[in-house]
């Protein structure tokens, strides 16, 4: 029923400042850690982050983001199969705390590219 309504004011607020998060959210965690790629999504507050081509393994980089960053993703294995290199963040969340979130994953994976450069 919703749904056949007519939208409201505030999804006409809502629905581009969640592609602004989006957006912002995409290009921070691409530019933080080299190989990550977020899934380009429409129509979700929901980013897809896959970790595979990091050298990285998934558990390393899922358990550094949560006890470093503080931040706590979905781990994409919990939706099937395929999902292990996958990370399922949420940015629908007011823009100075995903830019907050997102300072302290730039701060991680500043760490970890270090690591990166170290072991090759």
């Amino acid at each position: 029923e919703a749904a056949g309504r007519p939208s409201e004011a505030w999804l006409d607020e809502l629905l581009p400042y969640l592609a602004r998060n989006r957006d912002l959210f995409d290009r921070a965690i691409e530019a933080a850690i080299p190989g990550a790629r977020s899934m380009r999504l429409d129509a979700t507050y929901l980013a897809w982050v896959d970790f595979s081509s990091t050298g990285l393994s998934p558990a390393r980089i899922s358990e550094t983001i949560k006890s470093k960053a503080r931040v706590f993703p979905s781990p994409g294995s919990q939706f099937g199969p395929g999902g292990e290199t996958w990370l399922r963040f949420n940015f629908a969340l007011p823009r100075p705390l995903l830019e907050e979130a997102l300072t302290r994953l730039t701060e991680v994976f500043e760490d970890l590219r270090e690591e990166m450069r170290v072991e090759r």
